[in-house]
């Protein structure tokens, strides 16, 4: 297929309405056939079927966001989730500098109020809390609730969308900060959430904190990885920013910390109700220009990314080695899952421990304990979870038996 024939059979592909802005002239960029759900590991004798489907994304002519039109059959997907990463060292001084920088930089107050919308087991909440704002959570999974309130981090149990503002205690009816790191895209209606978010802050002085992962940087890594059934929506700095704008938020930074204080793909933002008394710094200014991506060309690209991964696998079997990957997280499992390669490794290590004894779905990897590096060596190591590389390379060469190379998945995507 030529790039004309290419473009017309994706412009035939939009049927549907954006949701973030409801237009309904969309155009199919990225496909990705039969990926299953991200978090859904599962024991290896487990006779149910993995869930499989086609993930669609498509660009929206009326506001420029890349959206999926799909509703996955998630059930009580999120009651189980227990995907956390507060047992990293990374992870844990980004929360830390989080909660730092903000207090610091718009002068919070003690007392301060703090909701975070996908709560997860608390430990961002903490950061908060030590610092001495009155903090709430608002989280779907049951187990990671309960590993909250045994922190002491009060939390509703839920989704959050247009209706959770009457769930709220009195207390939070206007909050000074409300936070979603790596949750917003996760949610179906981001313009109902938004509005519910702006809704539940103060409105003179109240914060709004988004951790997106950024396309800019997925178009330029080919990290189709990140195209997930649990991401609704994808976003650039200039199409938050719009998106924001119509919900009633300026937007102030993308800059609130340093890249190499941010974790893996991260777009990082901060916003706040067009009557706060906050003015918008030069970075907020420069998301007004639109980045130039190419999604027309991208699809390609994406192939290519999944070829190279292939080709670098097989390299290695064919030349004897043993290679096993680091990271049984989402990235991990979706690149496993498109990769034709994949059974080529021996295993994934992972340091949640409530991932070990799993496999990860349609690969079918078994998930271990770094400690395997040791008992069941291999000479290559193909790190997924590539934000945390540094952290991950420490602990894998303090292993006997250490693998000899060590290479992340980006190093072999731009292939």
């Amino acid at each position: 297929m030529n790039a004309d024939e290419e473009l017309r059979a994706l412009e035939g592909a939009g049927v549907a309405q954006c949701r973030v802005c409801g237009c309904n002239e969309l155009r199919r960029w990225v496909h990705l056939p039969q990926m299953p759900f991200t978090e859904e590991l599962r024991s290896a004798d487990d006779p149910n079927p993995v869930f499989l489907a086609d993930i669609d994304v498509y660009l929206c002519a009326g506001c420029g966001a890349s959206v999926t039109t799909h509703e996955p059959p998630f059930g009580d997907y999120y009651v189980d989730y227990h995907y956390t990463t507060s047992s990293s060292g990374l992870a844990s001084r980004f929360m830390d500098r989080l909660a730092e920088t903000l207090f610091h930089r718009f002068k919070l107050p003690p007392g301060c109020r703090v909701l975070e919308v996908g709560s997860g087991d608390g430990a961002q909440l903490q950061a908060f809390q030590r610092r001495g704002a009155v903090v709430l959570g608002f989280e779907p999974s049951a187990l990671l609730c309960r590993i909250s309130r045994t922190r002491g981090i009060p939390v509703i149990e839920g989704l959050f969308e247009a209706s959770s503002i009457s769930l709220l205690p009195a207390a939070f009816g206007r909050a000074d900060v409300v936070l979603m790191t790596y949750t917003f895209d996760h949610l179906p209606d981001p313009s109902g959430a938004l509005a519910a978010a702006h809704m539940s802050l103060h409105p003179n002085s109240g914060l709004l904190v988004l951790e997106v992962h950024d396309l800019a940087l997925i178009v330029r890594r080919r990290e189709y990885c990140l195209f997930e059934h649990e991401h609704f929506t994808y976003w650039t700095a200039n199409t938050l920013r719009k998106a924001l704008a119509r919900c009633g938020f300026k937007l102030l930074t993308t800059e609130l910390l340093p890249e190499q204080e941010r974790r893996g793909n991260s777009l990082l933002v901060v916003a706040a109700p067009m009557a706060a008394h906050y003015e918008p710094d030069q970075s907020a200014l420069d998301a007004e220009n639109p980045i130039e991506l190419r999604y027309d060309g991208f699809q390609h690209e994406l192939d290519k990314g999944i070829a190279a991964l292939d080709r670098f696998v097989e390299r290695e079997a064919a030349a004897g080695r043993k290679i096993a990957g680091y990271g049984g997280g989402g990235r991990g499992v979706m690149t496993m899952a498109a990769m034709r390669s994949a059974a080529l490794l021996s295993y994934v290590c992972d340091s949640n421990r409530g991932l070990h004894g799993t496999i990860a779905p349609k690969s079918n990897v078994p998930i271990v304990g770094i400690e395997m590096l040791a008992s069941h060596p291999v000479d290559t190591l193909l790190v997924f979870s590539y934000g945390y590389m540094d952290e991950i390379a420490a602990a894998v060469r303090a292993q006997p038996h250490a693998p000899a190379r060590i290479i992340s998945m980006l190093e072999v995507l731009g292939g």
